[in-house]
């Protein structure tokens, strides 16, 4: 049986990739590399705390780490998180003792 916590988990991982903005973010972060918030703002043309929301529902499911640097905050793509993601909601989906 799949615990709560790990299909909470699983969870915000799909629901974060399940906009277009936000699918937009990964690609760019994921094949471009590391981008502050400023400039996918302008890359997405969309405003700063829209983009702020967006952010937080990536970085609250753990596919994308900020950091800031002095005024700057620095988006970028976790790859290894992601696979983990990706591979952890394979094996639930075959696997129902999965953990």
């Amino acid at each position: 049986m799949l615990s709560q916590s790990y299909l909470r988990e699983l969870k915000a991982f799909h629901r974060a990739l399940g906009d277009v903005t936000r699918l937009r973010v990964v690609q760019i972060l994921a094949t471009e590399g590391e981008f502050p918030v400023s400039e996918l703002v302008r890359r997405l043309r969309i405003s700063a705390p829209l983009m702020s929301w967006h952010l937080r529902r990536l970085t609250h499911a753990g596919i994308v780490r900020t950091e800031r640097v002095g005024r700057e905050v620095r988006c970028s793509f976790d790859r290894e998180r992601y696979a983990e993601l990706q591979e952890r909601s394979f094996r639930a989906l075959v696997n129902r003792s999965a953990p």
